[in-house]
């Protein structure tokens, strides 16, 4: 389980507005409760120049990250970009070897960044370099790389040949080719299409052939494997209706068989600011308060009289026994969570940012927020990464995804692998529809013996609300 972070947009730790390493260190804690595994930092977010380098000032930062991260259990990988040029590899190797150097657990290759250099020999050459270089660290270092942005059935043999995972998992309808897209590009699809709420501006349906180059590296399109995606999606026109999608993404990453790559703030939903990805939203307004001044001392009294104290006797102290036993402090239970102001916890800086970069959605979408709400967007995340990583029908078992793109509704079954001690089945059913969806027999699997996976648990398991997403298990 990967979470990819742009360190410039995702905790400032001095006032400046931008964001650091110090500032990752900071949040720690929070990825720690996420339940991720590992931490993928850009040093070239969106193909622009480089925002994080093997320098002085950075390599002290990235020491502290790296040996704080390793007491939460979290690894740190480092995203490289492309090398400039074909006479760049020696240079871009160097790179990559300053950065295993430093500690980092491995390295992540984007491929549409390799796809800049000519051809799929070169960039097979280059992954091979890579490959020696990072087991040449101790540790199992790691090299990963996510599928091309077009069919190329060479460079796929060198991602598959050289690379440990996929980063990009296939999650969507296998078109005649063999082609599917990718949860990423179903995530920014869908995003693009929600970005506007008015009614005027109703989104388009995803078109699937456009991706119609896409393939998996490590996978083969299948009836069974990978999910099947509904032909129509309802137009997003309310906020309540662009939960429900993003919340069935997050079921379709986590629920289906792929390698999990997460972008900062997914988790919350958060919309993107512009033409950048905007910043991480801690809370509704992002900003860290000032603490309240201390109060002063207390002036000292000056002395009176001759200048010396009044006379005080000694007075022995009573037995212990004499004293009487402590009072206990009265603790009022309450099921309710303390309430907390969002806007007084720590916010992305404690200066000013760019206003730019300030999600849409931020107001609503903040780790702050989120947190103290059961049916959040974030605690759904939370609920599926834990499920992902003890659930072992969840993890590997096979997959079979049912008929129900007439009731506009994504329903799959999990069962459990040969291999497991476990024989439980998994049902993962997604309401894509203005109306309630009915599960009254899954092909041969009943689901009158279902039990909820995900806290709330609904009411009624063979009903599905509008929008709402089930997780049951059944024998």
């Amino acid at each position: 389980m990967y979470y990819r972070i742009d360190p410039g947009k995702f905790q400032d730790s001095t006032g400046n507005g931008k964001g650091d390493l110090a500032g990752i260190t900071q949040r720690l804690d929070y990825l720690q409760s996420l339940g991720v595994d590992a931490l993928v930092l850009q040093t070239a977010p969106n193909g622009t120049k480089a925002a994080l380098l093997p320098t002085a000032e950075n390599s002290a930062a990235f020491d502290a990250l790296v040996r704080d991260a390793i007491g939460r259990h979290l690894r740190v990988l480092v995203e490289l970009g492309a090398p400039a040029s074909q006479q760049a590899d020696a240079q871009y190797v160097q790179t990559a070897r300053a950065w295993l150097n430093q500690g980092a657990a491995g390295l992540y290759i984007p491929t549409q960044a390799l796809q800049k250099v000519d051809g799929a020999g070169h960039i097979a050459l280059l992954l091979q370099q890579l490959r020696a270089l990072t087991n040449s660290f101790p540790g199992d270092r790691v090299l990963l790389a996510d599928a091309p942005a077009e069919q190329d059935v060479a460079l796929e043999n060198a991602l598959a040949k050289y690379t440990q995972l996929t980063a990009s998992a296939p999650i969507g309808a296998a078109d005649k080719n063999g082609a599917i897209p990718t949860v990423a590009e179903l995530r920014t699809q869908w995003t693009a299409a929600l970005g506007d709420t008015s009614a005027s501006a109703a989104p388009t349906q995803p078109d699937i052939e456009k991706h119609n180059h896409r393939r998996a590296v490590t996978r083969t399109a299948g009836a069974n494997d990978p999910l099947l995606l509904a032909a129509r999606i309802p137009a997003a026109t309310d906020a309540a209706t662009k939960l429900a999608l993003e919340r069935t993404l997050a079921v379709m990453l986590l629920a289906s068989r792929s390698a999990v790559l997460l972008d900062y703030g997914q988790e919350l939903g958060l919309q993107t600011a512009g033409k950048s990805e905007p910043l991480m939203q801690w809370t509704p307004t992002n900003l860290t308060r000032e603490p309240p001044p201390k109060p002063a001392p207390p002036a000292p009294t000056p002395p009176t009289g001759n200048g010396y104290g009044t006379f005080m006797p000694y007075i022995r102290p009573l037995p212990r026994n004499f004293f009487p036993p402590p009072a206990m402090p009265v603790v009022e239970e309450s099921d309710q969570p303390t309430p907390v102001d969002p806007s007084s916890l720590p916010g992305f800086t404690a200066g000013n940012f760019d206003a730019a970069l300030a999600a849409p959605n931020g107001a609503n979408a903040n780790v702050a927020t989120e947190t103290y709400e059961p049916g959040s967007l974030l605690n759904l995340y939370k609920q599926m990464i834990q499920l992902h990583h003890d659930n072992a029908t969840l993890r590997s078992g096979a997959q079979t995804v049912l008929d129900r793109d007439a009731e506009n509704a994504l329903v799959w079954v999990r069962r459990a692998p040969a291999s497991s001690r476990t024989s439980t089945t998994v049902v993962i059913a997604c309401n894509l529809s203005g109306k309630p969806l009915t599960l009254s027999n899954l092909g041969a699997q009943s689901v009158n013996s279902m039990r909820s996976l995900l806290s709330p648990a609904p009411t009624d398991l063979l009903q599905v609300a509008p929008g709402a997403i089930l997780v049951g298990e059944t024998r």
